[in-house]
C-alpha cells in the first residue's frame, strides 16, 4: 500500500512543480497526534521526509487531499524557513510567536489544499 501512495506523492509533486525536491516518504508503525501525515522540509537543500500513519494508509478516499496538503508544506518550506529565523531572533515571546505562526501556517495551507482540490474537481 505504501508503494501506491509514494506514487500519488510522485504524480502531484510533477503537478507541483517540486521535482528538484527529494522527497522521501515514511511509513510510521503508530498513528500518532491523530494526523494523517507530516512532512519536515528543508528548502536549503530541497529535500523533504513526509511521514505517513497508518491511518492514511487504510483511507486511500483521502488520500489526493493529505497529499496536497503536505506538499503545499514543501511549497512553502523557504517562506516557513525565513519566519522561522525571524521568529527565532525577534523579541517576541518564542512559545506565543511559534503557536500563532503554526496556527496560521496550517490555516493557510488548508485553504490552499481546499482551493486545489475544486480545481482538480476532488
Amino acid at each position: 500500500m505504501i508503494e501506491e501512495f509514494k506514487n500519488k506523492v510522485k504524480e502531484y509533486q510533477a503537478r507541483f512543480g517540486l521535482q528538484n525536491w527529494s522527497i522521501i516518504i515514511q511509513e510510521s508503525p503508530i498513528d500518532q497526534d491523530l494526523r494523517n501525515a507530516k512532512t519536515l522540509a528543508d528548502p536549503r537543500y530541497y529535500r523533504a521526509i513526509m511521514t505517513v500513519y497508518p491511518i492514511l494508509l487504510n483511507n486511500k478516499e483521502i488520500w489526493d487531499e493529505i497529499v496536497i496538503h503536505e506538499l503545499i508544506h514543501i511549497v512553502m518550506a523557504q517562506y516557513d524557513f525565513y519566519v522561522d529565523n525571524y521568529i527565532e531572533f525577534s523579541k517576541i515571546p518564542e512559545n506565543l510567536s511559534q503557536e500563532l505562526y503554526f496556527n496560521e501556517r496550517e490555516a493557510t495551507v488548508s485553504q490552499l489544499t481546499s482551493i486545489i482540490m475544486r480545481i482538480y474537481g476532488k
